[in-house]
């Protein structure tokens, strides 16, 4: 059974965490254009106004709750570079070079071979571990992060108290949040893993199931928003536990010479 206290792991968790500054620049324009589009809804957003302009606790947690998924898509974006870092896959500037257009960039096992050679005692487990930690170190700070910039908004645009601004900075910076890393972040590393148009497809379908299912039960959603949002929970869950094991079981059994 795998040990978090292992010195091994912490030592490769600061080594990817160190790896993973060479792409925050690309975060960092993503929250730029975040901000600008917190700008431009908050001069025009009528209806979010509305929408938590409202009495009713449970309209407000849904309110809460939609927007961490817009902010997910935020960070899916701010996330992908870093996942594709740490799996070793181009982000396809040699592609474009070479106007291979249609080309999937090349996964390079390079680094993971210097890895599990030189680093003592280490599996390939552990390194799987200690990039997932990186990665939800950045996840987290990054989450809330926006969280926090939204929090400010909904102060300068609608009519939430303190106490109700502060409770969605804690719901979606940490409870939303960490909840959202077990869905897209596994996804994510078993997309840039597989690295086929038939994963790209199934991911894509996935996506599209995940959402049609959120328009078609818009009406329940409506109604029920607590129950709706307590019962995505498990769904997350075990979803990203899914991607989890594929792409762990893809990674293990990937030949590295």
């Amino acid at each position: 059974m795998f040990n978090f206290k292992n010195p091994v792991f912490y030592k490769l968790y600061r080594y990817y965490c160190a790896k993973l500054l060479k792409k925050i620049w690309v975060s960092i324009a993503w929250l730029f254009y975040f901000i600008f589009i917190m700008i431009m809804v908050g001069r025009s957003g009528k209806a979010i106004k509305e929408l938590l302009n409202v009495n009713d606790w449970q309209k407000v947690l849904l309110a809460f709750w939609l927007t961490s998924l817009v902010q997910l898509n935020v960070l899916w974006l701010m996330i992908l570079p870093f996942v594709s870092q740490l799996v070793g896959r181009g982000s396809g500037w040699e592609e474009l070079k070479k106007k291979q257009l249609f080309r999937i960039p090349k996964i390079s096992r390079e680094e993971d071979l210097k890895v599990l050679i030189f680093t003592p005692n280490v599996d390939r487990q552990t390194v799987i571990l200690a990039k997932f930690a990186a990665i939800f170190t950045y996840f987290m700070a990054i989450n809330f992060i926006l969280s926090a910039l939204l929090a400010i908004g909904f102060l300068l645009v609608t009519n939430l108290g303190v106490i109700a601004v502060f409770t969605f900075l804690l719901l979606n910076g940490l409870g939303f949040g960490l909840i959202n890393f077990f869905l897209i972040v596994p996804f994510l590393f078993y997309q840039q893993e597989g690295g086929s148009f038939l994963v790209y497809f199934l991911c894509a379908v996935f996506l599209v199931f995940l959402f049609l299912a959120i328009y078609l039960l818009r009406g329940f959603i409506s109604q029920y928003p607590l129950v709706f949002c307590l019962l995505s929970i498990p769904f997350y869950l075990l979803a990203g536990y899914s991607f989890f094991s594929l792409y762990q079981k893809k990674f293990l059994a990937k030949d590295l010479d």
